[in-house]
């Protein structure tokens, strides 16, 4: 550990703290008068935590002044980015898909007897009639039009049977085995196209081809 020597000159100390002589008159220690702690160590001057605080909350407030002052000389500056931006804004949105409006929902429920044509390009092109289908789509409007015609010429009090009947025998649907009926159902069980034709039908009417990714259909309403 060095020591002050009687000769140095005595240096600023940190508050409390002052410099004393050793009883022998050879040497200088460091003696605070409020703790009573002495040491031949010159203290470390003692930082005011406050202080530092206070300072470095003054300069972010002057930064914050100086920084709004600049953007209020510059407001048509402002102005054009925002211009710039809306421009963007306007762009990418009208280059953004819309979605295609459905409508509402029909509530309630529905009973419908139906004939289904699958084809090479149905999402699963066989049935329980064939393991793998090979009629393309227009041999499959072709046949569902003429089972079609069958039905709305026979008499309107045995048109049922007969659409149950063609089902039955005609059908690539597993349904073909209960006449082709598909039992009450929501708007949303089946594939909407499907829907929209079978909601809309009146009682015991029968539809015009309908196509879904299933095949061609051919709808009747029941009661």
């Amino acid at each position: 550990m060095s020591t002050a020597t009687a000769a140095g000159p005595p240096e600023p100390l940190p508050a409390d703290w002052v410099l004393k002589r050793t009883k022998d008159n050879t040497h200088f220690y460091y003696y605070n008068m409020t703790t009573g702690e002495s040491t031949w160590t010159k203290p470390a001057p003692v930082i005011d935590v406050t202080a530092v605080a206070e300072l470095a909350g003054q300069i972010l407030s002057s930064k914050k002044e100086k920084s709004s002052s600049s953007s209020s000389k510059r407001p048509h500056e402002s102005s054009s980015k925002d211009r710039h931006s809306s421009k963007r804004s306007k762009t990418s949105s009208s280059k953004e898909p819309k979605e295609k409006d459905t409508g509402p929902t029909p509530s309630g429920k529905v009973r419908v007897l139906h004939i289904l044509k699958k084809h090479t390009g149905s999402s699963r092109p066989s049935s329980w009639k064939e393991k793998v289908i090979k009629r393309s789509l227009s041999e499959a409007r072709s046949e569902l039009s003429e089972l079609r015609s069958m039905i709305l010429s026979s008499a309107p009090t045995s048109l049922i049977s007969t659409f149950k009947s063609l089902a039955s025998e005609e059908s690539d649907c597993s349904s073909a085995k209960k006449g082709g009926d598909l039992g009450f159902f929501e708007f949303k069980k089946m594939k909407r196209n499907f829907s929209e034709v079978a909601f809309k039908l009146s009682v015991n009417g029968v539809s015009e081809l309908v196509e879904t990714s299933s095949g061609v259909h051919l709808i009747c309403r029941l009661e």
